[in-house]
């Protein structure tokens, strides 16, 4: 995403008040941009500044790029390559120790991310970006009442992979009743075999009170197809196979094998509005009565630098619940967080 032009004079004139750093970014209106590479992805650069924060900037409307860095690149045609990052004259060269091994055409650079981080946690966070966000409300009337919310997610890249985590906890307390809490951390680590076509495999563990559910973990693999890919809109589709276990209050114990598909969806619809939803179906395997259904939405909206304001709404349907316990649970959560 190119940065909106009002911000053209004064971006220009705060990097020109700063110390030069490592990686060096020249858009095409001239203004230039020092700071350090997260990675490129879906023709959209990645870059954190120190006095700017995490900057988006459309891969076209970069003129040149100049780096002390060492990177691998992931072409389009799968081939992998580490060494000194440089653009120009629209095309983008690859140094390593002080020779040029490879010149790429714009539209055949895949990804870009850092090589080998090794400096500790402070070299960690050149390759991992995501954001969390806290919530919380009070009542006090005939009954207290007091809700609070933790929502976070962080990705790390490398040239053919990527690992995701998702948190989500919703805790929830009411004199004279139970607990209405419920927990969610979900994992997947994706390798990319194509710009189109990618491999996954899953884990999760959920704890939802409300459903008198004590525990459910899920282990899986699938594959997942690449609709669309651009930088304001990705569109994916999911199929695999899991196992999942289920452990109910006063109810004994399920395990069950679930086939899933589904469709993920990542847009960008206004100027640093982040919109991110994930629609899944899982029948079970053996027993096609059985059928859970998960939905989750995201909507990320920018307050300051950093600062972000986020609603989530969550939707899980089970055609056989718990004893005593709707077939649909759903929510909608709001919070203030950070990016990373």
């Amino acid at each position: 995403m190119y940065l909106p032009h009002p911000r053209s004079v004064g971006l220009a004139l705060v990097m020109g008040c700063v110390p030069i750093q490592a990686d060096t970014v020249e858009l095409i209106n001239g203004d230039r941009l020092s700071g350090t590479i997260r990675h490129l992805e879906d023709g959209e650069l990645v870059l954190k500044n120190e006095y700017l924060g995490v900057l988006r900037i459309d891969w076209k409307d970069i003129a040149s790029i100049k780096s002390d860095s060492t990177y691998s690149i992931l072409t389009e045609a799968g081939d992998r390559l580490d060494g000194m990052l440089a653009k120009r004259e629209g095309e983008v060269s690859v140094t390593k120790n002080g020779e040029t091994v490879a010149r790429l055409d714009l539209p055949a650079v895949e990804r870009i991310v850092p090589r080998r981080p090794s400096g500790g946690g402070a070299s960690l966070l050149r390759v991992v970006t995501g954001a969390a966000d806290i919530g919380y409300s009070l009542a006090r009337g005939n009954q207290n009442q007091m809700q609070s919310s933790l929502g976070a997610r962080a990705t790390y890249r490398s040239a053919r992979h990527k690992l995701s985590a998702r948190l989500n906890s919703i805790f929830s307390k009411q004199d004279e009743a139970r607990s209405q809490s419920r927990h969610a951390l979900n994992t997947r680590m994706d390798r990319i075999v194509n710009p189109r076509l990618f491999a996954y495999g899953l884990a999760g563990l959920e704890r939802n009170e409300r459903r008198r559910l004590d525990l459910r973990s899920r282990v899986g693999a699938g594959i997942g197809w690449r609709l669309k890919k651009s930088t304001r809109t990705n569109i994916a589709l999911l199929g695999g196979m899991a196992y999942v276990h289920e452990r109910f209050r006063h109810e004994a114990n399920r395990g069950a094998g679930e086939s899933f598909l589904g469709v993920e969806w990542d847009a960008e619809p206004f100027e640093d509005v982040e919109f991110v939803t994930q629609l899944t179906f899982h029948p079970d395997v053996l027993d096609a009565r059985n059928l859970r259904m998960e939905l989750d939405t995201e909507i990320r909206v920018p307050i300051s630098r950093r600062l972000t304001y986020t609603l989530r709404f969550f939707d899980r349907f089970d055609t056989t619940p718990a004893v005593g316990t709707e077939r649909n649970d759903y929510g909608l959560v709001s919070g203030v967080g950070v990016t990373f």
